[in-house]
C-alpha cells in the first residue's frame, strides 16, 4: 500500500474518528513535476530552527520589528525600550514608550519611523544610532562612566539605557573627556550601573521662546459696527490671526488701527488705508509690524499680524466705533494663547517638524509643529506648549513621544504609510487619522470616520494605495483623493459584511493580506483578500481549534522562505500556532516543547526580512533569532516533531499490518549541544561532579537536557544515530500503544530502512510517528505491507 495518505497537512476533524490529523513542526512540500500517485508527491521537511542572533538588554517581550527603508537599520521594540539594530546586528536604545508591554505597530516614509502602541504615537527621525556604548549609572544629575565599549562620549549627546527618562541630554564634562570618569545630564535620575549608549542629537542651536497670541474671538459686539478698531497693550511675537466672532459690516474707511498701551519710551504709531483688503503699519521703536485686513462679501473676516520683532507679549483688546463716528456697545475681545514662538540665532544640525525640543526650562515633550520664518536652520518655528524661556543652548532631539495635542486622537493600534503621510486608527472607535504630508505632525481636523456601518474600527492596513478599514463585523476601503485637511475618501461598493476578530492578526500575505475574521454571524474563519473580497482560507480542521475560544489576543506574522510564504497566526490564550502555507494552500502547526515535554506556541511573534536573514522576535525573553533551516533546534531546545496519518479502514474488516517502512533521508547527523552557546534553554549542568543523598530524588522531566559537567567545559555533542517512535490507536484516537524507536539512519548510511514489522490487527488503525533528535527529518514517503482477515 504505498503512499497510503500518511505524508499530509493537520486536519482534526470535529470528530477523530473522521479525522485526526496532526502535522507539527513538519511543512508539506508538493513536488509538482510527480504525477498523483507517484512516491514523493507530497514530502514533509521540517520546520526552520531558531538561532539567536541578538539578546536585546531589555530581556522582555519584543513587541515590534519593522526593517527601515534602505535596509540599513531594524528596529526593535523590546518591554518599553525602542531599539535601532544596525548591519553588524549591534542594538542601541534611541527611545522609550510610556508602555512597556503589548504588539506595537511601526513604519516609516524614509525620513522618519513612527511606532503606535495603543494609547501613544511616537516618531524617530531617522539617523545614526549609536555614538558611544558603555557602562555607566546615574546619581542626580552625575553620569558616571565605568567602562566604555565603542565610541566618545561628548556633551550634547543624548543618553539612553533601561529606565533612563527620555530627552536626557549630556550638558557638560565631569572627569570624563570622552571614555571613562563623570558628565552631568540634565535630568536627575538614579539608576545602578548597566549598558548606555548616546547618540548625536539632531540639531544644537541657541533659541529662545516667547509665548503668542494665536487667535481672538469677538463676541458682544452688538450690531451695525463699522470700522474695527484693534488695540494693543504692548505687541507680540507668534503670528497671530485676529478672527472676527460675528462678520462685521464697514463702511467706506476700511479699518484703523491703533494702540491703547506702550512698552518703553516710545509709542508705536498706526496708518489707516481704505482699501477693500489693505495693511497699516505698526512702527515700534524701529520695528516695524504688518496688520492685514482680510474680507469676504463686504464683511471684514480676519486680521493677521506678522513681522513684530520680539519681545512683546501682551494680548490684544478689541472695540468697535459705531457708523455715527460715535462710541458703541462695549465688545469683548478673548485672546487665546496656543502657540508659541521659537526664535533661533545660530545652529548646528538641522531642525524639522515633529522634533523634540530640549534645553534648561524647556517644558517637557515640547515639539516643533508649524515652520515660521525658519525652515531648517535660523528663523522662527512654532511649538505646542505656552512658555517664555531666555536665549540658551538648546537641543533638536531625533525621538519624540507625540503628545496629546497633536491630532484628533493621541493614540492608535495600526499603522502605515500611504504616499508620505502616515495613518492610524483611533482605538475603540470608529476614527482614524492621518499625519501631515511627510511629517510626523498631525493637524487636528485630518481625521475620518469609518461610518458605513456603527461598528468600532478595529484595524487597518495600506494595500495597494487604498486604506483597508476593518470593523468588529464589516469592512471598507478608502483611497487618497487629495482634500483638506483630511485627504482620504471611502471608495463606494468596497464595504464587506466580515470585520476583524483580532486587531493584531492582520497581516500582509502573496499580493494581499489575511486575518482572523468575525462577523455579525460568527467568527473563527481566517480569511485573505482577493482585491474586495475576503476569501476563506481557513479548514474546518483550523476553525474547531478556535470555536467557544477566546481569540481576540491572536497575533500575526509572515514570513517566506525557501519558496514558501506563510501566515504564522498565534493563540496565546490557546497556546497554539497555526501556520498556513500559501504556496501549497496547506495548514501546520509550529508548537514549541517546553521543558515538561509539553506543546506550547511558537516562540516569534513579530518578525522582519534585514540584512537578508528572516528574523523574528521572542514573546518573552528579548531575543532576536533566525528562522534557520539549518538549525534543527529552537536555540538549543529539542523540537518534537510529529506526523499522524490519515485512519486505515477497509469496510471495518480486519487487517493484518505487516510492515511498515517510512522513506527518512537518512545518513543525517547534527550538533546538538554546542559550546558556542552552552546556556542552553531546558539544558541543567549538574556540575564536574554530582552526588545524589540517599534521601534525594532527581527527576528528569520528559526530554529535558541534564549534564554531567559544567557549561563552559561542554563539548560539542553529535547526534550520530538518530531515531523515530512509532505509535498506534486501534480506536480512532482515543487510545495509543507504547512508543517503538527505529533508527532513521547513523551519519553515512544512505540506505538505511526505518522499518517497523509485525504491528498486529485492527478494524480502524492510525499510525503516528514523531523525531526529536536535531537532524534533517524528511519523511519522503511511506509503505505499508497489510493483508485482510475474516469479519
Amino acid at each position: 500500500m504505498p503512499d497510503f495518505g500518511f505524508v499530509g497537512p493537520s486536519y482534526e476533524a470535529p470528530s477523530i474518528y473522521q479525522d485526526a490529523q496532526e502535522c507539527i513542526n513538519f511543512r508539506p512540500e508538493i513536488d509538482a513535476l510527480k504525477q498523483p500517485g507517484q512516491r514523493g508527491v507530497v514530502s514533509l521537511y521540517p520546520t526552520p530552527g531558531l538561532t539567536l542572533k541578538a539578546l536585546l538588554t531589555a530581556q522582555a517581550e519584543v513587541r515590534g520589528l519593522r526593517t527601515v527603508s534602505g535596509g540599513d537599520y531594524m528596529v526593535a521594540v523590546c518591554g518599553a525600550s525602542v531599539y535601532v539594530i544596525t548591519s553588524n546586528l549591534t542594538a542601541s536604545i534611541i527611545g522609550q514608550l510610556n508602555t512597556s508591554t503589548g504588539i506595537v505597530g511601526i513604519t516609516d516614509n524614509g525620513q522618519s519611523v513612527y511606532i503606535v502602541d495603543g494609547a501613544y504615537r511616537y516618531t524617530w527621525r531617522i539617523s545614526t544610532p549609536a555614538t558611544a556604548i558603555f557602562t555607566g549609572s546615574t546619581s542626580g544629575t552625575t553620569l558616571t562612566v565605568t567602562n566604555v565599549s565603542s565610541g566618545t562620549i561628548g556633551v550634547g549627546q543624548s543618553l539612553f539605557g533601561l529606565g533612563v527618562a527620555n530627552e536626557t541630554i549630556i550638558t557638560a564634562l565631569g572627569t570624563g573627556s570622552g571614555g571613562v570618569g563623570t558628565y552631568t545630564i540634565n535630568i536627575s535620575q538614579t539608576l545602578t550601573s548597566r549598558e548606555m549608549n548616546s547618540a548625536a542629537v539632531a540639531a544644537t542651536f541657541t533659541g529662545s521662546i516667547s509665548s503668542g497670541v494665536n487667535s481672538v474671538t469677538i463676541t458682544n459686539q452688538g450690531s451695525n459696527y463699522l470700522n474695527p478698531v484693534v488695540s494693543f497693550g504692548t505687541l507680540w511675537t507668534a503670528t497671530t490671526v485676529v478672527t472676527l466672532g460675528q462678520q462685521i459690516y464697514f463702511g467706506a474707511n476700511l479699518y484703523t488701527v491703533s494702540t491703547a498701551g506702550t512698552t518703553g519710551s516710545t509709542a508705536p504709531t498706526h496708518t489707516s488705508g481704505s482699501a477693500a483688503n489693505g495693511s497699516a503699519t505698526l512702527d515700534y521703536a524701529g520695528v516695524v509690524a504688518t496688520a492685514t485686513f482680510t474680507q469676504e462679501g463686504g464683511k471684514i473676516t480676519a486680521v493677521t499680524m506678522a513681522n513684530r520683532g520680539s519681545g512683546y507679549t501682551s494680548a490684544p483688546t478689541v472695540t468697535f466705533a459705531d457708523s455715527l463716528g460715535g462710541t458703541g456697545s462695549s465688545a469683548t475681545g478673548t485672546a487665546v494663547l496656543v502657540a508659541n514662538s521659537l526664535q533661533v540665532t545660530a545652529i548646528t544640525g538641522t531642525l524639522f517638524l515633529g522634533q523634540t525640543i530640549q534645553g534648561a526650562g524647556v517644558t517637557a515633550n515640547t515639539i516643533i509643529t508649524e515652520f515660521g520664518t525658519g525652515t531648517g536652520g535660523v528663523g522662527t518655528y512654532n511649538l505646542n506648549f505656552t512658555q517664555s524661556v531666555a536665549s540658551q543652548t538648546m537641543y533638536a532631539l531625533n525621538f519624540t513621544v507625540l503628545p496629546s495635542t497633536d491630532g484628533a486622537f493621541s493614540g492608535g493600534n495600526s499603522v502605515g504609510t500611504y504616499d508620505n503621510y502616515f495613518v492610524y486608527n483611533n482605538p475603540n472607535t470608529q476614527q482614524y487619522g492621518a499625519s501631515d504630508l511627510l511629517s510626523p505632525i498631525s493637524n487636528n481636523l485630518s481625521f475620518g470616520s469609518k461610518d458605513g456601518s456603527p461598528d468600532d474600527l478595529v484595524a487597518l492596513i495600506v494595500d495597494h494605495r487604498e486604506i483597508y478599514l476593518l470593523g468588529e463585523a464589516s469592512s471598507e476601503v478608502w483611497v487618497d483623493v487629495g482634500t483638506v485637511p483630511f485627504p482620504f475618501q471611502r471608495i463606494p461598493g468596497t464595504s464587506t459584511q466580515h470585520g476583524c476578530a483580532a486587531k493584531f492578526s492582520l497581516s500582509r500575505l502573496g499580493n494581499s493580506f489575511a486575518y482572523v475574521s468575525r462577523n455579525s454571524r460568527g467568527q473563527g474563519q481566517i480569511m485573505q483578500m482577493e482585491g474586495y473580497k475576503p476569501t476563506r482560507i481557513s479548514t474546518h480542521a483550523v476553525e474547531q481549534t478556535l470555536v467557544n475560544q477566546y481569540i481576540d489576543d491572536a497575533i500575526s506574522w509572515t514570513y517566506q522562505l525557501e519558496g514558501h510564504e506563510c501566515y504564522v497566526v498565534t493563540f496565546p490564550t490557546l497556546q497554539l500556532t497555526w501556520v498556513y502555507d500559501a504556496t501549497t494552500q496547506m495548514w501546520h502547526k509550529w508548537l514549541y516543547l517546553n521543558d515538561l515535554g509539553e506543546y506550547e506556541r511558537h516562540r516569534g511573534q513579530c518578525c522582519a526580512v534585514f540584512q537578508g536573514m528572516v528574523l523574528c522576535g521572542d514573546y518573552e525573553n528579548g531575543s532576536i533569532y533566525e528562522l534557520d533551516p539549518e538549525n534543527y533546534t529552537d536555540n538549543g531546545q529539542n523540537i518534537r516533531r510529529l506526523r499522524r496519518a490519515p485512519h486505515l479502514v477497509a469496510d471495518f474488516q480486519r487487517q493484518y499490518f505487516d510492515e511498515l517502512q517510512i522513506q527518512f533521508q537518512p545518513g543525517v547527523g547534527f550538533t546538538g549541544l554546542s559550546t558556542s552557546n552552552p546556556a542552553i534553554p531546558g539544558g541543567v549542568y549538574l556540575g564536574d561532579t554530582y552526588a545524589i543523598a540517599p534521601t534525594q530524588t532527581l527527576t528528569i522531566p520528559f526530554d529535558g537536557i541534564y549534564i554531567l559537567g559544567m557549561a563552559e567545559l561542554t563539548a560539542d555533542t553529535t547526534t550520530n544515530n538518530p531515531q523515530a517512535m512509532l505509535r498506534w490507536s486501534n480506536d480512532g484516537g482515543s487510545t495509543w500503544s507504547k512508543e517503538y524507536w527505529v533508527s532513521i539512519g547513523a551519519i553515512g548510511r544512505y540506505k538505511n530502512r526505518a522499518i517497523w514489522r509485525r504491528l498486529g490487527m485492527a478494524r480502524d488503525r492510525i499510525f503516528e510517528v514523531s523525531i526529536t533528535d536535531p537532524v534533517k527529518a524528511v519523511i519522503v514517503s511511506a509503505n505499508l505491507k497489510a493483508s485482510s482477515g475474516d469479519n
